[in-house]
C-alpha cells in the first residue's frame, strides 16, 4: 500500500496524494514497531532493523545520493539514508511547508521522487527476502531448536526482546534524545524528527508491541493469544505468591502512563520540559532490571550481548 501511494504521489504530486502517502507511511511505520525486536535469522544477517529504522536520518548523505544519482542502498554508508526516517525527511523536511515539498517532487530534474520510490522498493525487497527465508528454511530449524544454549531459539528470542527493550526502545526513543548518554539533550535524535508529531504515537505503539509479545497476544487481534514468556516465567515461579510477570506487566502500564503524558513531539518535549522525558526513562529502566536481571536469572538464560552504557 505504501508503494502504491508513493507511485501515485510521484506521478501526480498534490495535497491529496501526499496526504494519502503520509497516512500509509505512518501505518507502515506503526506496524514496524511490532517487528523490530525480532532480529533473528536473515534479518540479523542483513542488518534489517538498521536499514529500516536507523535514526537520525543522514540528510547530507540523502541529498548527495539524490544529487549524484550514484548510490548503492546495500552499502553500510547508506543505512542511515534509507528506511522510514529517511522517508520522514523526504515527506516533511525538504521544504518549509507542504507546498514547497510538493513543488520539489513536481520537478523531475530534482529526482526526489525517484529516491523515494527506490527507498520503498528496497524496504519491500528486504522484507520479502526475510519472509521467504522464514517460510522456506528457517522456520523449521527455529521451532526445532528446543535447547537452552547460546544459539538456541529461546535464548536468542528472549535476548533479542530484552536488547530491543533496552536499546531500540528505552535508549533510542527516550534516553538518547533526553541526553541520558551525553552531556546535553539531543532533540534532533527523536524518531520521525521531521514529521514532528509522530514520536509519541510510535513510542506508544512500541509499548503495545512489547506488552503483546511478553503476554502472547496477537498484534492484530488482542483476543487471540498463545504461549508466551509470561507463561514460561509463571511456570518456573509456580510456587511464588508474587509473580515476576505481574511486576513486569505493572511496570509496562506505568510506562504507558508516562509516555501518554509527554508531548506528541518528543523533540519539543526535550526542548521545553526534558525532566518529563528523564522520568519516563527511569520508569522504563525499572523494567530493564526486571527483564534483564530477574527474569533471565529465573529462566536460566545468559545475556548474549555486551552492554557498555553503565546500567
Amino acid at each position: 500500500e505504501l508503494e502504491e501511494s508513493a507511485e501515485t504521489f510521484v506521478n501526480a504530486p498534490t495535497p491529496e496524494t501526499i496526504s494519502k502517502l503520509k497516512e500509509d507511511w505512518l501505518s507502515s511505520f506503526l506496524k514496524w514497531q511490532h517487528i523490530e525486536m525480532f532480529d533473528i535469522g536473515l534479518a540479523e544477517e542483513i542488518y534489517f532493523k538498521n536499514r529500516i529504522n536507523l535514526y537520525p536520518a543522514n540528510v547530507d548523505q540523502i541529498e548527495s545520493n539524490i544529487t549524484n544519482q550514484n548510490y548503492d542502498l546495500d552499502q553500510p554508508i547508506n543505512f542511515s539514508s534509507q528506511g522510514f526516517n529517511s522517508i520522514d525527511y523526504l515527506l516533511f523536511g525538504i521544504g518549509e511547508n507542504e507546498n514547497e515539498i510538493i513543488s520539489k517532487f513536481s520537478d523531475e530534474n530534482l529526482k526526489y521522487g525517484k529516491y523515494l520510490t527506490d527507498l520503498i522498493d528496497k524496504m519491500i525487497i528486504l522484507t520479502s527476502d526475510i519472509k521467504s527465508s522464514w517460510n522456506e528454511d528457517y522456520r523449521n530449524s527455529f521451532i526445532n531448536s528446543t535447547d537452552n544454549t547460546a544459539s538456541s531459539s529461546i535464548n536468542k528470542l528472549v535476548n533479542d526482546f530484552i536488547y530491543y527493550f533496552e536499546k531500540g526502545y528505552r535508549a533510542n526513543k527516550i534516553g538518547i534524545p533526553a541526553g541520558v548518554f551525553s552531556d546535553k539533550p539531543l532533540p534532533d535524535r527523536v524518531e520521525a524528527y521531521y514529521g514532528k508529531n509522530y514520536s509519541k504515537i510510535l513510542a506508544l505503539e512500541a509499548t503495545d508491541a512489547i506488552d503483546n509479545f511478553f503476554n502472547g497476544r496477537h498484534t492484530q487481534d488482542n483476543e487471540s493469544s498463545g504461549l508466551c514468556i509470561k507463561d514460561y516465567l509463571d511456570y518456573i515461579e509456580s510456587d511464588n505468591e508474587q509473580k515476576l510477570s505481574d511486576k513486569i506487566n505493572d511496570q509496562i502500564e506505568k510506562i504507558k502512563v508516562k509516555i501518554s503524558e509527554l508531548s506528541t513531539n518528543f523533540s519539543e518535549q526535550v526542548n521545553e520540559e526534558n525532566l518529563k522525558m528523564l522520568i519516563t526513562y527511569d520508569v522504563i529502566q525499572a523494567n530493564v532490571v526486571f527483564l534483564k536481571v530477574d527474569m533471565l536469572q529465573a529462566l536460566n538464560i545468559s545475556v548474549d550481548y555486551v552492554d557498555a552504557d553503565g546500567d
